[in-house]
């Protein structure tokens, strides 16, 4: 068993005020990625909040890759999400930790997020989690987190193995959307027929 240190780099996302990276206004249109828009272990885009900031080497060095994962820094509750490739010019804000896998084509960050999103990883996440009015989780704390890595010629095989799980979850998601739609429109259909009747009449 190793640290998560040993296996990946982890920083803090980027800060918008005083000397900060992001706290000097530009004209460089990023998305921000926030601990709300990790919904149940995966990134919603459906509402980035968006900045313009100075586009220098500061900046740059803060925007996220592909297969990034974001782990949230300041929570009541351990969320975890990995940055899906099509995902660009966007950038964590401090409220959340990068982990940033060394070759992210291993399947090894796919790992981690399954390993950190789990019962067992969440907890050992928790645990270090300083306990004030807002829980604080350090770069360094959470880099001091346990794991057991599968051996690397595994890591592919669970990296498409995670891939297809989250294809299953997403169409069964739609069939679920599907049919909730057509059973709420029968519902409602039915429910006017007597009136319709009634002005036919």
């Amino acid at each position: 068993m190793i640290s998560l240190s040993q296996l990946a780099e982890v920083r803090q996302g980027m800060a918008m005020a005083g000397r900060a990276a992001g706290a000097r206004r530009g004209d460089w249109r990023l998305s921000v990625v926030e601990s709300a828009d990790i919904v149940e272990d995966r990134l919603s885009r459906e509402r980035l909040r968006e900045i313009e900031v100075r586009r220098n080497a500061r900046t740059e060095a803060h925007l996220l890759h592909p297969f990034d994962l974001l782990v949230t820094a300041r929570s009541r509750s351990v969320k975890v999400a990995l940055v899906p490739p099509d995902l660009s010019r966007a950038v964590a804000a401090a409220t959340l930790l990068v982990v940033r896998t060394p070759d992210p084509g291993t399947g090894l960050a796919h790992f981690l997020w399954y390993y950190l999103s789990s019962a067992r990883g969440r907890a050992e996440v928790a645990a270090r989690v300083t306990a004030t009015s807002l829980p604080t989780l350090s770069a360094r704390a959470l880099g001091d987190v346990p794991v057991t890595a599968p051996p690397d010629h595994e890591l592919h095989r669970l990296a498409d193995l995670v891939e297809a799980a989250e294809a299953s979850r997403a169409a069964a998601l739609e069939a679920v959307r599907v049919r909730h739609d057509v059973l709420r429109d029968a519902i409602i259909g039915a429910a006017a027929a007597p009136d319709r009747d009634r002005r036919t009449r």
